[in-house]
């Protein structure tokens, strides 16, 4: 390695960071620009993966306090198909932690079915079961399996069904958007590293003749690694943070103007709605800009010093 001129280790106010990587400079515009992007993508990812868990749970607390009894249209007459729906009615009402029983109309039984057969008049000649919509008590639901026992019992050719598949389902669903949401996450963390390895080589090989010119006058390594971390490190919270704010305003937007009553409430309740889920939003919203800053700074530095130490190798 060549030696280098000795010196007060520093440089004058005329080598400030400003200097070394000027703010217009095309490689960190760039690295700033793609910054953004991605922590904007980050921000939607978090946003998009809690509203999901947000209905998931919302669908799995409706379909836990529902259930459905069915009576199953035997070789007997309509006015016994309807003895043995009473019958149901009447045990269902008379069993602890059921909130409500309604027997569904044999239109709302077909219009069920129609999305599978269609309209071609299948629905008229198949014998369509009796459905009784069940809605447990939340706080102390009746007990469906035991429930289901006495159904089959007492009345012939009828059952109830708690949805429990349903359940399990929605389950697998939120895990497999969870799992998800943190492989997004990761992968645009791992792209945001390189990303500033590459911005941080760019600019230096860009400016490396003021580098050798501080170099001359007995700028040390540490102190031009410096001002170029400080760069990275504003350049890397701003994008994070304009990312971030992006995200906020197009989730405000869709809380007013979104086509989907759904999608108005959920993004509603993320933001201001549901606070312990507003909490959690902006807390990882903080954590993206936090991480982002940090990822900008310990892989500008890391990779200064790596460039450093190798452009004035050879002599």
């Amino acid at each position: 390695m060549s030696a280098r001129p000795s010196g007060w280790g520093r440089a004058g106010p005329v080598f400030a960071g400003r200097n070394i990587l000027p703010r217009a400079h095309a490689p960190l515009r760039t690295f700033m620009v793609a910054m953004t992007v991605m922590c904007f993508l980050a921000a939607m990812a978090a946003g998009g993966m809690f509203m999901t868990w947000q209905a998931i749970d919302t669908w799995k607390a409706g379909v836990v306090s529902e259930a459905t009894a069915q009576i199953l249209p035997l070789d007997d007459s309509p006015e016994d198909v309807k003895k043995r729906v009473d019958e149901v009615v009447r045990l269902l009402r008379g069993t602890e932690g059921i909130r409500s029983v309604r027997v569904l109309s044999m239109k709302e039984n077909r219009d069920l079915l129609k999305p599978w057969l269609g309209q071609f008049g299948l629905l008229d000649d198949l014998p369509v079961p009796r459905l009784v919509a069940i809605t447990l008590d939340r706080k102390n639901p009746a007990n469906i399996e035991a429930l289901d026992g006495l159904i089959r019992v007492k009345v012939r050719g009828a059952r109830v069904d708690a949805h429990g598949h349903w359940v399990l389902q929605l389950s697998d669903m939120a895990r497999t958007a969870g799992w998800l949401g943190v492989a997004i996450l990761a992968g645009i963390a791992l792209a945001a590293a390189i990303l500033v390895a590459w911005a941080a080589r760019a600019a230096l090989e860009s400016n490396r003749e003021t580098i050798e010119v501080l170099h001359l006058v007995g700028a040390r390594d540490r102190f031009i690694a410096r001002q170029v971390e400080k760069r990275f490190l504003r350049a890397g919270f701003l994008s994070a943070l304009a990312g971030v704010v992006v995200a906020f305003l197009i989730f405000a937007l869709l809380a007013f103007i979104a086509p989907s009553e759904g999608i108005r409430e959920g993004a509603w309740n993320m933001l201001f709605g549901d606070r312990q889920l507003a909490l959690r939003t902006y807390v990882t919203w903080a954590v993206i800009v936090i991480a982002a800053t940090t990822i900008s700074l310990a892989s500008a530095r890391t990779a200064v010093i790596r460039i450093l130490q190798n452009m004035f190798r050879q002599g």
